[in-house]
């Protein structure tokens, strides 16, 4: 069974709000602590309806919104072909600021906070097949460090990230599809992945890739291999970004965590130079900074080594926020690679 209470515990204030400024889908500056915003006191209480999936508005992205919302990059070119697959992302935590553990539906309107999430991160996936993105009821970040009321918390917003994926289902019938996440995102995919996906051989057998990023996923949680090439499909992608030589004191890290190398999309590769390195998407969704990151995986951690003289002020010791940002085009590039050897076999 998957630990999720020992992720609660493994994941403290620091880790989350260590913050590059160039990149962020949650707070909008470095500056502002954890202590500084409203926290839930409460004791958990369940909200009494389930979301109705087959409206739009619980969606942050889907084919529909995808006719009136661009979230791709300004400067890079789109794929030519789309692939018949699709595309189930799950946001990370953008609600640190509240006095309940979740968030109600009306947080979901208009929240730039998500959108920037779409534009960073599920935008790596636009264009190739039906991305599909819902909006959930999450969890306050406080609730990582409430192992009763958290994890409550955790598991209401976990409900509907699970109706959300019956409906992406029932949508998509026998498609080939993708889970992508990050941070608590990657969470409910970890609980999706094992509690739903693996025991329906029949939607099992069309997962043809997961990208679980942001958090520590030991090499046993999931019976999914590791991805090892730029051809590898049925099988799954996790790293953590941090600054070379860092050794996180609020995260888990050991050799029986997985860490993929996204620079060459390998489990196997450990020392990336920056030669490989494709270029870094910025918030204002443009491509730059190719050549200006060198990549080390030790002990389930991802190093990162900053290149480039113009992003030296920008070194800190936990790229959480930009896991996606900083290898956006090889992402890319090796998904696509994988989805032609796909549809070429």
């Amino acid at each position: 069974m998957i630990n999720l209470q020992a992720a609660f515990v493994n994941m403290k204030y620091s880790g989350l709000f260590i913050l590059l400024t160039l990149f962020s889908c949650s707070i909008g500056s470095s500056t502002r602590k954890f202590e500084k915003h409203v926290s839930p006191t409460n004791v958990f209480q369940k909200k009494s309806f389930d979301l109705d999936y087959s409206l739009d508005n619980n969606w942050a992205f889907n084919p529909n919104i995808a006719l009136t919302k661009n979230i791709y990059p300004k400067n890079y070119p789109q794929s030519n072909i789309t692939y018949n697959i699709a595309v189930f992302y799950i946001h990370p935590t953008t609600y640190f600021d509240g006095s309940n553990w979740n968030v109600d539906t009306s947080y979901f309107r208009n929240n730039d906070l998500i959108d920037l999430c779409l534009e960073n991160q599920a935008s790596v996936f636009d264009g190739i097949g039906e991305l599909y993105a819902p909006h959930y009821r999450e969890m306050h970040i406080h609730s990582y460090t409430d192992t009763i009321n958290g994890f409550l918390a955790f598991d209401f917003a976990y409900g509907d990230v699970l109706n959300a994926f019956n409906k992406f289902i029932s949508k998509i019938g026998e498609k080939k599809f993708i889970i992508a996440s990050h941070s608590q995102g990657t969470n409910h995919a970890i609980k999706l992945i094992h509690d739903r996906i693996i025991p329906d051989q029949d939607i099992n057998k069309n997962l043809i890739l997961s990208y679980l990023i942001g958090m520590d996923l030991e090499r046993i949680a999931l019976s999914i291999p590791e991805c090892d090439s730029k051809t590898s499909l049925y099988c799954l992608e996790c790293w953590r970004s941090f600054n070379r030589g860092y050794f996180p004191v609020d995260w888990k890290y050991g050799d029986n965590y997985i860490v993929t190398n996204p620079i060459t999309n390998d489990s196997l590769v450990g020392f990336t130079n920056e030669v490989n390195h494709m270029g870094i998407l910025l918030p204002n969704r443009k491509i730059k900074f190719n050549s200006s990151i060198s990549v080390n995986d030790t002990l389930g951690l991802l190093w990162v080594d900053i290149k480039n003289k113009k992003l030296k002020r920008y070194i800190s010791n936990s790229y959480h926020k930009a896991d996606y940002n900083l290898f956006w085009p090889n992402i890319r590039n090796t998904l696509i690679s994988r989805l032609n050897y796909l549809y070429d076999d």
